[in-house]
């Protein structure tokens, strides 16, 4: 029993990755995020100069013949304050022109 509660424990403890590595991850291995995702960071930093990106999720996306929108959720950091905005990004899914991108702060 002691056993089977120290493993869970440990499953438990390493499953979870820091918020610093999630960071690193952003700021760092820009290779691995995908075009709206980087368009995303891109509009939030044209709005918000002075800001840092801590984090970036897809919330949800929706494909159709004549549009496609994606929406995704930052985490902000701008001296030492964190705060979230939703990027939603519509475009053509075929020519992949950008048709608007909307920025809406996340409500507190």
């Amino acid at each position: 029993m002691l056993k089977r509660l120290a493993i869970c424990f440990l499953l438990v403890q390493t499953s979870h990755v820091p918020l610093h590595i999630q960071v690193q991850a952003v700021n760092n291995e820009a290779s691995t995020l995908s075009k709206w995702e980087e368009k995303a960071i891109e509009a939030a930093q044209k709005r918000y100069p002075k800001t840092e990106v801590r984090s970036i999720q897809k919330v949800w996306d929706r494909k159709r013949t004549d549009e496609a929108v994606k929406q995704y959720h930052l985490t902000l950091n701008k001296k030492n304050k964190n705060f979230g905005v939703f990027v939603t990004i519509s475009y053509e899914p075929t020519t992949h022109n950008i048709n608007k991108i909307v920025i809406v702060e996340e409500y507190k």
